[in-house]
């Protein structure tokens, strides 16, 4: 359950989320500097800050909130997966397994988990693991949902004609 930081804080984080939504990053982060510093290491607004500095391409900067969020809420899928895909953007997609993997029995029905690792996978130069984890974020997620997500994701370019044969 997400625990919202209280007002006024709670708009300043809607409205960074609204800047989110709308491709602002740097006026979503206008708003979270608006935020009482004791309010900053809440999980959504963690959450919120990762967005809007990778949004940027921060990436060392998205590695820390990452680590933040786990150490803030072990328990929120979120902070694992960003960890990962920070990793990731860094060119350290064995870190980024390695992450990942070890908190898959934690969130069985997280599609997005599988699903990156098939991306890591890819840019490790293993297709066949790469598939395997496409499969199984498949089958924890909605097919044709993630079926079509896959097949404009550049990260899985060398598997879109495994990925065309899915969606058949």
């Amino acid at each position: 359950m997400a625990v919202w930081p209280p007002y006024p804080d709670f708009f300043l984080l809607r409205a960074a989320r609204g800047w989110l939504e709308l491709g602002n990053h740097r006026e979503a982060e206008a708003e979270l500097a608006q935020i009482q510093p004791e309010h900053l290491g809440m999980p959504e607004v963690l959450e919120v800050r990762f967005q809007a500095v990778v949004g940027q391409k921060r990436y060392p900067e998205g590695l820390e909130i990452a680590r933040l969020q786990v150490q803030a809420d072990p328990t929120d899928h979120r902070g694992h997966m960003n960890l990962g895909n920070a990793l990731f953007w860094l060119d350290q997609p064995q870190a980024a397994c390695e992450v990942v993997s070890a908190v898959l029995t934690k969130f069985p029905k997280i599609s997005a988990l599988p699903y990156n690792l098939a991306c890591y996978c890819v840019r490790l130069g293993q297709p066949d693991q790469a598939r395997e984890w496409l499969d199984r974020s498949i089958e924890a997620g909605r097919r044709e949902n993630i079926i079509a997500y896959a097949l404009t994701d550049p990260d899985l370019r060398e598997l879109w004609d495994y990925v065309r044969s899915l969606s058949g």
